[in-house]
C-alpha cells in the first residue's frame, strides 16, 4: 500500500491548502496523520491516487512523496494479533500512522522494516493486506 507524505510547515492553512488542492482535482482522503516537529510536521494521507496527488501538490511547491506502508484490515481482528505476529517474525513496527478506510473497511497503516515480509506473513496468518 501507498500514502502520500507531504512535509509542511507547522502554521494555520497549511493543511487546508493541501486538502483543498487534492479535492479540487477529484483527490479523495480516507485516512490522515499528522507528525509534530516543531515549526514543520508531515502529513500523511490515505488517498484514491497517490500519484496523481503528488504531482499535484508537487505544482503546488509542496514537498510530497509517495512511502510504502502496510495496510491490514481490523474489521475481525485487533492491533495485538498484528504487534504479536509481526514481532514473532522479527519485524520492527517503525511507526504507527493509525487507522484509515479503504473500500469502506478500518486499516491499520504501519510503516514497518520489512514491508514485503510483514505482507506475507499477516496474509498467511488470514488478515487482508492492501
Amino acid at each position: 500500500m501507498k500514502i502520500l507524505s507531504v512535509f509542511i510547515e507547522n502554521k494555520p492553512k497549511k493543511l487546508s491548502k493541501i486538502i483543498e488542492e487534492l479535492s479540487r482535482e477529484g483527490i479523495s482522503i480516507s485516512g490522515l496523520a499528522i507528525a509534530d516537529a516543531g515549526d514543520f510536521g508531515i502529513v500523511r494521507l490515505i488517498t484514491n491516487d497517490v500519484k496523481k496527488g503528488a504531482s499535484i501538490l508537487s505544482k503546488h511547491e509542496m514537498i510530497a512523496n509517495i512511502q510504502e506502508v502496510v495496510g491490514v484490515n481490523m474489521e475481525n481482528s485487533n492491533v495485538a494479533d498484528v504487534a504479536r505476529i509481526l514481532g514473532e517474525n522479527s519485524i520492527n513496527i517503525e511507526d504507527a500512522l493509525g487507522y484509515g478506510f479503504m473500500d469502506n473497511q478500518k486499516i491499520l497503516v504501519l510503516k514497518v522494516d520489512n514491508i514485503e515480509l510483514a505482507n506475507k506473513v499477516l496474509s498467511k496468518k488470514g488478515f487482508k493486506i492492501y
